[in-house]
């Protein structure tokens, strides 16, 4: 997704973060709503695709495609402001307590990565953040981060939250997204007031064992565009444990092993690794003496080889004089099929003593020769004339009669398509509910603009003038106060910015937190990054942006703050 800004806005009047908790009228068709994984097979799948292989979806996730540089100006009129009260739900395990001030910033547990696969079919990642909720089982992040706008899928595949990823290292588990809601304003138009999303998850899994992947194979497609509409279903079918999925010709001249199961999935396979890549064996076909010869230039064809790679010549056959009708050595059959030759044979005169062999005869010179004898192989010893007077005082020999065919291997012609790939197998545990293990921030509506906030994200990719600040490897915060800022060219009219120097795509999503508490790690979610820009244009990103939590914020949360997920397994 490319996101590309034009702002104004103006710098607010600081407020005070209130203390009441008066919930906004929420009209329950602003908020929309997709299922992630549905059932719990589903996200034993999902999991079991991040895991498996040895992580390397995890590992070769990039970044979301977000465009970092970003033209931007304030202006001295416009902001957002309230709709209802002021509000807020405190973190978990902080619903009784006071609030303290710490010199000291440890970063909380509740951030870490979301995992999905974009509309190009990679894996990528944004910045998340668990929230209190009922069952302390919800992410925060940002709404593109969930809903693919560029392809307009409805969300984004296999998506699940990591808290604390670092290199590959899952401390606390894989969480499935289960449920996503955004406000419909975002869902249908693409608002940028509205870019953020709530979503529920499983409990979290780490892998208990790992098996092989077990190959997979669909049934046959008779034509390539059948078989990349499969392809589209299987990889946006989120029930599918699937990874390397692939269309492969196949050939003619075997039968269809694979008709695959009536739901079109296919079915497992152990025909080996050739086999599920598609490799091609080809097949024997008969060739014309000449064909063969234009393969194995030089070669003498009566001979036993070596021949050319793919090509042969089958056991020469013994045949009657009678059936071979020429005088010379060797001809071709008139439908060029077929190459007849022969082969003299040594015969004493009745009155004359054996000639003796010198040593460099071979037993394929005798009388009982193998058929695939050849004058090329018989040593000049054994072709001396074995001569003998008729009746007219003429000379004759006598042979040995051969014809000998030819073939070599050809290409199956293409009689469908098939889709192959792996079928992950691991084994998960259960770890337990999200917000057990890693808490959860409060959340924070309608509060007045300027307050200041830590933002907390995991940046990447380099500032405008190309210096690599951040890696996204770890996580990272910067502190600022909130302003008012707009952004028509994506309908945000009510956003804030905050100076940050947090660049590239992995930001996206980053928890906005007001009255950060450092010694407990928690505060008050007031905001999630949806883009980032480059104000004074001097080639360094430097500001932060967000939209605004107000009452309608609030109740695209509360749909999904009481929705219970359980176990996956």
């Amino acid at each position: 997704m490319k996101r590309s800004f034009a702002f104004g806005g103006l710098v607010a009047t600081a407020g005070l973060l209130a203390a009441g908790l008066a919930a906004p009228a929420q009209a329950a068709g602003d908020v929309a709503t997709d299922t992630l994984a549905s059932t719990n097979l589903a996200a034993q799948e999902v999991a079991a695709f991040w895991y498996g292989e040895a992580k390397a979806n995890l590992i070769n996730a990039t970044p979301y495609g977000v465009e970092t540089k970003v033209v931007a100006k304030h202006v001295s009129k416009g902001g957002p402001s309230a709709d209802t009260k002021p509000g807020i739900v405190p973190a978990i395990g902080d619903e009784k307590k006071t609030a303290s001030k710490s010199k000291n910033v440890n970063l909380p547990k509740t951030s870490g990565k979301v995992f999905f696969i974009g509309g190009d079919g990679q894996p990528h990642w944004c910045t998340a953040t668990s929230v209190q909720s009922g069952y302390r089982n919800l992410v925060a992040t940002a709404g593109h981060c969930v809903y693919d706008t560029e392809s307009n899928k409805a969300t984004l595949d296999k998506w699940v939250f990591i808290p604390g990823y670092y290199q590959a290292k899952t401390p606390w588990g894989i969480y499935v997204g289960k449920q996503a809601f955004t406000h419909y304003d975002y869902d249908v138009y693409e608002d940028g007031d509205r870019d953020y999303a709530f979503v529920t998850v499983y409990n979290g899994v780490l892998p208990e064992s790992v098996s092989a992947d077990r190959n997979y194979e669909s049934k046959v497609f008779r034509t390539r565009a059948e078989a990349e509409k499969e392809l589209r279903r299987l990889r946006e079918d989120k029930s599918t444990g699937w990874s390397d999925l692939r269309i492969v010709e196949v050939r003619g001249g075997r039968d269809d092993h694979h008709h695959g199961r009536g739901d079109h999935r296919g079915r497992d396979n152990d025909r080996g690794r050739d086999y599920d890549r598609g490799r091609d064996h080809g097949y024997k076909v008969a060739v014309s003496v000449s064909e063969f010869a234009k393969l194995n230039p030089g070669k003498d064809l009566t001979g036993n080889g070596p021949w050319a790679e793919g090509t042969g010549a089958d056991a020469a056959v013994e045949i009657s004089k009678s059936e071979y009708r020429s005088d010379r050595d060797s001809y071709v059959s008139g439908d060029g099929s077929t190459l007849y030759f022969r082969t003299e044979v040594k015969k004493p005169r009745p009155d004359e003593t054996p000639v003796p062999s010198t040593p460099s005869e071979t037993p394929s010179a005798s009388p009982s020769a193998s058929p695939s004898a050849s004058p090329s192989s018989v040593p000049a010893a054994e072709t001396t004339e074995a001569r003998k007077d008729d009746d007219k005082g003429r000379w004759h020999r006598d042979y040995k009669y051969f014809k000998r065919t030819f073939w070599a291997t050809k290409q199956q012609s293409v009689r469908g398509y098939k889709i192959v790939g792996k079928k992950l197998a691991i084994g998960l545990k259960d770890v337990g509910r999200l917000g057990d293990n890693v808490g959860g921030q409060g959340l924070a509506y309608n509060q007045k603009v300027g307050k200041p906030v830590f933002i907390f994200g995991y940046p990447s990719g380099s500032h405008p003038d190309g210096n690599y600040a951040f890696t996204g490897h770890t996580l990272k915060w910067s502190y600022g106060k909130t302003f008012a800022v707009q952004a028509p060219e994506v309908k945000g009219e009510e956003l804030l910015g905050v100076k940050s120097p947090f660049t590239g795509e992995g930001a996206i999503g980053s928890s906005w937190l007001l009255n950060y508490q450092s010694a407990r790690r928690v505060g008050y979610l007031n905001g999630v990054t949806s883009g980032l820009a480059d104000t004074d244009k001097n080639g360094r990103i430097d500001t932060s942006i967000s939209p605004y939590f107000d009452g309608e914020t609030y109740g695209v949360y509360k749909a999904a703050a009481n929705l219970w997920s359980g176990k996956i397994v």
